[in-house]
């Protein structure tokens, strides 16, 4: 428990003294709810005494009375004040951490972790953190300090009661320590599915199109509706063991404040307690434990909250692609693969002792059958993943001496598969370029041949399409992005497959733009249609992991091998037509 607090504290640095403000707050709050209290024992010690009350007397007791009640009013609100404030600024900045850990991990990361286990961290966990983590801690410290304080005032008052008192905490120290213990369990468990329903939900939504085409709504179902039994068990699972494990921990202190009013009456009776030492022990036999006992009953609360910062900190302390990275200004853009071999994570080599060079401001083309490795060059290149052998260097640099930042503000990519944000066209052709004028935009999309479709939409620039540009069709995706790499106008041009969703009479038009795109700059395409890399100042050939063929296109169709193959099988596809 103290360890998760200290926990919390070292993760919100500076904002800690906030967390600790509001603790002091809270416990101030929690004392000033027994003036009261103390303006009842005051009355019936003078009635006791045979003294009648005075306007002095009712003076001090309405002071009591209402200065309580209004200081409790200001510290709450200041307890409130501090731990909003610094609750919400604390999962910020994990937010804007884990974004910025995730930006810069390598992308095998995200092959070792479930996409269901990340997305749970950085949406669940998280607004569980915001939502309750400093109102957990709030209840935790108050009742830690005000069972020290209450044990010290009682046993001041009256030894005896104060051994009740005390023996009633020890008791309940036992079942808290395994209520803890389960919870540690269960939560763990819990999150665990949860991260599963995620997934499950994402799958789900994100194949809908697969599901609807073959028919399968409903049949598709039933494993993510597994997967919310599961957790729905789970919660059950919590509550089934926690209830009556709360009831025995509360039952603890119910009986310890019988105990204690018996008591306190037994005294009385023999003449050992005063009415108005009695009348304020029975009192506050009501109340006394219940700073404690909140606190047990927080316990799932507890554990899930530190379950969810192993998650949070799990992704924090995930190893850097660019570990010890440098800011490296680059003054020359030729790239070079030096014996290169390269594996994903399941170990099948993807490239073999790979070595080729490219100048800078030529056009290299790299062509291929699927599977080959193309695509796995460029991830290098802009260091997706990092080799297991050889070197790769840009500008005469290891691409390992980089940071991110320093080696991608180089590079500007088309993939294949294009990924747009939920936001205006605008901002997404502006992504790599925020700084930029509409009229860079404008000019950008006019090269890009999309200017055209995307004035005639009903906002033009300013409209917002779909997450993953789900509202366009495959070529305005992908001509999109090609504005957007033309905006950037970066000095080495990554193209993969950048013409493969766009209509014929749009082809040649883009080709012009990656014309002038790529003028005096370091260029390599990854394409199928071998029309559009004829003027490639070099093509390398790529089959089961390495560089088979290598020359320019008047060189390979006049050799034997692979290249020629391709480029017949391409002239043959030209003059198909549909027999009658």
């Amino acid at each position: 428990m103290l360890k998760i607090i200290r926990r919390v504290l070292r993760l919100s640095g500076d904002l800690s003294k906030r967390i600790w403000g509001s603790f002091v707050c809270g416990f101030l709050e929690s004392m000033f709810g027994l003036l009261p209290i103390a303006a009842v024992f005051i009355v019936l010690t003078e009635l006791q005494a045979g003294h009648p009350i005075t306007g002095q007397t009712w003076g001090i007791v309405i002071c009591l009375i209402a200065g309580g009640l209004l200081l409790r009013i200001l510290f709450k609100y200041l307890v409130y004040r501090l731990q909003s404030t610094a609750g919400f600024e604390f999962v910020a900045r994990e937010r804007i951490a884990l974004g910025d850990r995730l930006r810069n991990v390598p992308m095998g990361f995200f092959h070792d972790n479930s996409m269901g286990d990340i997305t749970a961290t950085v949406t669940t966990d998280l607004n569980f953190l915001e939502n309750y983590s400093m109102h957990i801690l709030d209840k935790v410290t108050t009742g830690v300090l005000s069972m020290i304080v209450m044990a010290a005032c009682i046993l001041t008052f009256d030894w005896r009661i104060g051994l009740i008192f005390v023996a009633g905490i020890l008791l309940s120290f036992p079942i808290y320590s395994f209520m803890q213990r389960k919870g540690k369990d269960l939560s763990a468990k819990r999150q665990k599915i949860q991260s599963e329903a995620v997934a499950a939900t994402l799958e789900y939504v994100q194949g809908i199109s697969v599901v609807k085409s073959f028919n399968m709504c409903d049949k598709n179902l039933s494993d993510i509706e597994d997967a919310y039994e599961k957790n729905a068990d789970a919660a059950y699972d919590v509550e089934r063991v926690f209830t009556p494990l709360n009831m025995t921990y509360s039952l603890v202190f119910r009986i310890a404040a019988c105990v204690i009013m018996l008591f306190a009456g037994i005294l009385a009776a023999h003449g050992d307690l005063s009415f108005a030492n009695l009348a304020v022990i029975l009192i506050a036999s009501f109340t006394i434990f219940n700073p404690i006992e909140v606190m047990g009953q927080m316990t799932t609360m507890i554990r899930t909250m530190d379950a969810a910062l192993d998650r949070v900190e799990r992704i924090k302390k995930a190893k850097k692609i660019d570990e010890d990275g440098k800011n490296i200004v680059l003054d020359s853009f030729d790239i070079a693969f030096q014996h290169v071999s390269f594996a994903y994570e399941n170990g099948n080599p993807i490239l073999k002792d790979v070595s080729f060079s490219i100048p800078q401001g030529s056009m290299t083309a790299i062509v291929g059958p699927s599977g080959g490795g193309k695509t796995t060059i460029t991830r290098l290149i802009a260091r997706f993943w990092d080799v297991q052998e050889g070197s790769i260097t840009v500008g005469g640099h290891n691409v390992k001496e980089f940071t991110c930042d320093s080696l991608l503000e180089n590079m500007s990519m088309v993939f294949q598969n294009v990924y747009l944000f939920r936001d205006t066209i605008e901002n997404n052709i502006k992504f790599g370029c925020p700084d930029a004028t509409h009229e860079q935009v404008v000019e950008a999309a006019k090269k890009a041949c999309c200017h055209d479709f995307i004035s005639a939409l009903p906002q033009g620039y300013d409209t917002v399409i779909g997450e993953g540009g789900s509202t366009l069709s495959g070529g305005e995706k992908q001509r999109i992005s090609i504005a957007r790499a033309m905006l950037k106008d970066a000095p080495i041009i990554l193209l993969d497959e950048a013409t493969a969703s766009v209509d014929p009479e749009n082809e040649v038009h883009l080709q012009q733009a990656i014309s002038a795109l790529v003028k005096n700059k370091t260029l390599i395409v990854i394409a199928h249609r071998l029309s559009t890399i004829r003027d490639a100042d070099q093509i390398l050939v790529v089959d089961n992991g390495k560089i088979v063929e290598k020359g320019v296109h008047a060189e390979l169709i006049q050799q034997k091998g692979i290249y020629q193959n391709f480029w017949n099988i391409r002239q043959r596809a030209r003059d198909w037509k549909l027999a009658k």
